[in-house]
């Protein structure tokens, strides 16, 4: 398990440490995966357990490079979660519940070791397009077991045919179309085996992140299973949280507000028929 969280940590460092200038162009690649998302509506609400699961991952991966810095630890009461479960998190960090989410590396050695400070993930779901499927895919867009062992078997011999990149084409999300197309996966596959970073949703499909997140990267409190798409899911929707803590009662404000005008509008209707009832 100390393994697998290393490694997640490893891969966010190297990764989102200097990736935000290339973020911003990822939303003129391949279509983001469209996720529902609870929160999401007038009527939407975060679920509690989801936060609770995405605070972990949070707190577990995040933190070793990045900083989610409006959020407290306390702040999480708000949506739900109980005082143990605030002090646990703040343990797992090394903080008090007090604290805010601030990352332990240093921006100074940030900058010596990776060239620059790794972005704060506070407003991460706000500031991309595709906003909450944008974090989702960037999380999820990386080659699966299944699809790298495609691309190794076509690159065996060092050489990839037409047949083969038409092939790879589907695994790359890349077209195959023509000379050109074919070549740019050739391109894509000896970048691969090379051991850059291949992305499904990013223009040029390479970029400076490893992926950060892999099965069973923490082991969920609750007992539910670490897949993948589960964790990402998880932590997305606990950025969401992070960038508008406030939703939930701006919602039920914004409700209590509509239903207020609509019986007002109803009364002064009511009172202007009949001051007006003998003109009419």
């Amino acid at each position: 398990m100390k393994l697998k969280k290393a490694i997640a940590l490893s891969a966010l460092m190297v990764g989102m440490g200097f990736g935000a200038p290339q973020w911003a162009a990822a939303s003129e690649g391949v279509a983001l995966p469209e996720m529902e998302w609870g929160h999401k509506g007038a009527f939407g609400r975060f679920d509690v357990a989801q936060i609770k699961r995405g605070a972990q991952v949070a707190t577990e991966v995040c933190l070793g490079c990045h900083s989610i810095k409006y959020i407290k630890f306390d702040h999480l009461r708000s949506v739900g979660l109980s005082e143990a479960d605030v002090n646990a998190l703040a343990e797992t960090a090394g903080k008090n519940k007090k604290d805010f989410m601030i990352t332990e590396l240093a921006p100074e050695d940030a900058k010596e070791s990776y060239g620059t400070v790794p972005p704060d993930l506070s407003l991460m779901t706000k500031a991309r397009k595709g906003y909450e499927n944008y974090v989702y895919g960037i999380l999820t867009g990386y080659l699966n077991e299944e699809e790298a062992a495609k691309v190794e078997e076509a690159n065996e011999d060092g050489e990839i045919t037409d047949a083969e990149a038409e092939e790879l084409a589907h695994v790359l999300h890349m077209s195959a179309h023509g000379a050109e197309g074919k070549e740019k996966i050739r391109q894509a596959v000896a970048r691969i085996a090379n051991g850059d970073n291949f992305s499904k949703y990013f223009p040029g499909n390479f970029f400076a992140m490893p992926q950060p997140l892999m099965a069973d990267a923490v082991e969920y409190a609750d007992g539910t299973e670490a897949t993948l798409p589960q964790l990402s899911e998880d932590v997305t929707a606990f950025l969401a949280w992070a960038s508008e803590p406030k939703q939930t009662e701006r919602k039920e404000a914004g409700v209590k507000v509509v239903l207020y005008l609509v019986v007002l509008t109803a009364m002064l209707y009511a009172v202007k028929r009949r001051i007006w009832a003998r003109i009419h």
